[in-house]
């Protein structure tokens, strides 16, 4: 707290006038100051001495003064549609509150809910710009400072949220939505109040993000409500996490997913491409799998216009899983339907496939994945089933395929 003396009341015949702002009246004694101002560094009551020296004669006036610490005021702005804002302070510290805009005194205000009509003070940026601060005895030097600034409501954003992703160790996760200015929101997670808050009056970009911690790695749902003061609406929107594990068998790589809450749809993707769209709550991915091959997985519920992004998962496959996609049956009658045995096109290098019949003579070999068998072995065609090794490079592996093929005749 600074004090400084800026009116002395003495007579013109007063010769000196010096000052103690810690006088101690218990001994009396007065340790002048060097100057008329002094900074107390803590709360408390303290004596300010003046002494003056009048025809001769030592005088000394006494005065008690009290130095409060700085305290920050809890304020809460709540802006309505209406060109009203309600102030609700929620404080026991100083003794009043006064309301300035623009550096001009606007009005007291009390403890509890105030409602400011603020038609005719905005600016010529549609701003109302001022602050709020706390006074003892009337008096607001140096007391706690509340600046704000905001706009009237536009009410223009229904859809609030954007989309939320749940980081790959589901420790956190992250809403994209879509802000109004100077506008309340209330951050709920699981049915409990997270967060509140008072957007800017200025916004950068049409979309913000909030972080949160998944504390218990376990949270479910969010909702963002957006509430309007003065008795107003409440404009609520919600999206629910995506829990994504993976994990392989004999069947292939697994995807199980939990969550909350509904969805239009769920988008699974890997390595960053849709590769199914479903509604249940699991997949078997068993296509195009290679072995000692890493794979990343992520699942995309839509709900309306928001999405949920689930956490990545990567594995690596220790199996091929139809490496490149091969029919099982073939039927060589010159139909032009299936009339050749040979996988389905694909990128690889390296090829070659040989084909045995029951007795293990070699039927056919091919080093062209586009060039296929007929169906002929030794100017016949047998019905009958085959077994095939196909070896191949595929994303610079090496790739071996055996398996069995139907001819039917």
């Amino acid at each position: 707290l600074q004090i400084e003396i800026i009116s002395e009341n003495v007579d013109s015949s007063v010769s000196v006038v010096q000052y103690d702002f810690n006088y101690n009246t218990t001994n009396n004694l007065f340790n002048p100051s060097s100057g008329k101002s002094y900074t107390y560094n803590s709360k408390g009551k303290y004596v300010i001495a003046q002494a003056i020296n009048q025809d001769g004669v030592e005088k000394i006036d006494v005065l008690e003064i009290e130095a409060h610490e700085i305290k920050d005021i809890n304020i809460d702005l709540r802006n309505c549609s209406n060109y009203s804002i309600e102030i609700n302070i929620d404080d026991d510290y100083y003794d009043g509150y006064k309301l300035y805009i623009k550096g001009n005194y606007q009005s007291d205000l009390n403890n509890g809910i105030n409602t400011l009509d603020y038609g005719g003070l905005l600016d010529n940026n549609n701003t109302v710009e001022g602050y709020i601060i706390g006074v003892f005895n009337n008096n607001e030097k140096n007391c706690y400072k509340y600046d704000f600034k905001f706009v009237p409501i536009e009410n223009t954003i229904t859809n609030i949220i954007d989309s939320v992703v749940l980081s790959d160790d589901k420790t956190k996760f992250e809403i994209t939505y879509n802000p109004e200015k100077s506008t309340n929101y209330e951050i709920i997670i699981d049915d409990k109040i997270d967060s509140v808050y008072f957007s800017p009056s200025f916004l950068y970009f049409n979309h913000s993000n909030l972080e949160f911690t998944n504390k218990s790695f376990n949270s479910r749902c969010i909702k963002i409500l957006k509430k309007y003061g003065c008795n107003g609406q409440t404009i609520e929107d919600e999206i629910c996490l995506i829990y994504l594990n993976v994990f392989e068998n004999e069947e292939g790589i697994n995807l199980e997913y939990n969550y909350n809450g509904q969805f239009d749809s769920l988008s699974v993707l890997r390595d960053g491409d849709k590769i199914n769209t479903i509604k249940e709550d699991k997949f078997l991915d068993n296509k195009g799998i290679i072995k000692n091959k890493e794979y990343c997985y992520q699942v995309i519920g839509y709900n309306e216009d928001k999405k949920s992004i689930s956490n990545r998962f990567c594995l690596v496959s220790n199996n091929n899983f139809n490496p490149i996609p091969i029919p099982n049956a073939f039927t060589p009658n010159d139909d032009g339907l299936n009339d050749y045995f040979q996988p389905f096109p694909s990128q690889v290098t390296d090829y070659k496939m040989i084909i045995f019949n029951k007795f293990g003579e070699k039927v056919f070999e091919s080093y062209d994945i586009n060039l296929g068998w007929d169906g002929y072995f030794k100017g016949k065609i047998i019905q009958d089933v085959y077994v095939y090794k196909i070896e191949f490079k595929k994303d610079d592996e090496w790739v071996n395929v055996n398996g069995k093929v139907l001819l039917i005749k």
